[in-house]
């Protein structure tokens, strides 16, 4: 489980240093070799402050290694405001782009940039699959400025994400797609034979707005209920029960993004 804070207004250091006090670790897991460089990541955060990018979303990993709470994994959403906090696309509701940032301070992680969407109606935070927009993965060198750098690689490659938003939309699935589409998702979730719930679940729809039966509305259906979890069932043994959410950081990405993969393999195949 991870501590987590997500706010509509760029965070402050205190929100950041309560959730994830090893955003502010001043030296690395003193199992870390020699060969390590440091960087610590509020050194990163205030440089992407400087380039008009402000953190919104901060999040850690928690460990049972004791005094290791200060240098684990940590994960940090940026919202691009260059141009004032304006989303990205408007026909489909509020989505904006973001970055998101992670990085350890005890070798498990460099630092890694990947381009992301947050669609305020759901508060759904996605991240794109590699497959569209390369993740970026920068050594510990000892100079944030390669981190700024990676910013910018990954910013130019947004309008990408952005086409395929629109392309999502614009395709209509037929009810055996869709469920197509709802079996293999939850296969990127569960081990074969252990999912709770059933396909149909996986694309049931949470609002109105979303009824319409397109590849984006299917995909958003399909990364809220399985990330957020909340959906109802039955155990074997009779209980009520509802599906947990995904709250690793590394398991929350790699599913975001394998959905993500998702959606542009039946983009092709449907089309």
């Amino acid at each position: 489980m991870n501590n987590v804070l997500r706010t509509e207004q760029p965070l402050t250091n205190d929100q950041l240093r309560r959730i994830a006090p090893s955003v502010f670790a001043t030296q690395p897991w003193h199992q870390m070799s020699d060969k390590y460089a440091f960087i610590p990541t509020i050194d990163v955060v205030e440089k992407m402050r400087a380039e008009g990018f402000e953190p919104v979303e901060v999040q850690q990993a928690r460990t049972r290694i004791a005094g290791k709470g200060d240098f684990t994994k940590h994960l940090l959403r940026f919202r691009d405001l260059r141009n004032g906090d304006l989303p990205a696309v408007r026909s489909l509701g509020q989505i904006f782009t973001e970055l998101l940032l992670t990085n350890s301070h005890d070798g498990a992680s460099a630092y890694k940039l990947h381009s992301g969407l947050f669609r305020a109606v759901c508060l759904n935070g996605m991240v794109v699959a590699d497959g569209l927009v390369e993740h970026v993965s920068v050594r510990h060198t000892g100079d944030p400025g390669d981190v700024i750098d990676a910013t910018y690689e990954v910013v130019d490659q947004m309008p990408k994400v952005l086409e395929s938003v629109e392309r999502f939309s614009q395709l209509r699935l037929t009810a055996p797609q869709e469920q197509a589409f709802a079996t293999a998702a939850l296969q990127l979730r569960y081990d074969e034979g252990e999912a709770p719930i059933t396909p149909a679940q996986v694309v049931t729809r949470r609002r109105t707005a979303d009824m319409e039966p397109t590849l984006w509305n299917t995909f958003n259906a399909a990364q809220e209920n399985l990330t957020q979890g909340g959906t109802r069932y039955r155990s074997e043994n009779g209980r009520r029960s509802r599906t947990r959410a995904v709250q690793g950081i590394s398991e929350n990405t790699r599913l975001n993004k394998a959905l993500w993969t998702l959606a542009e393999e039946m983009h092709r195949l449907a089309q």
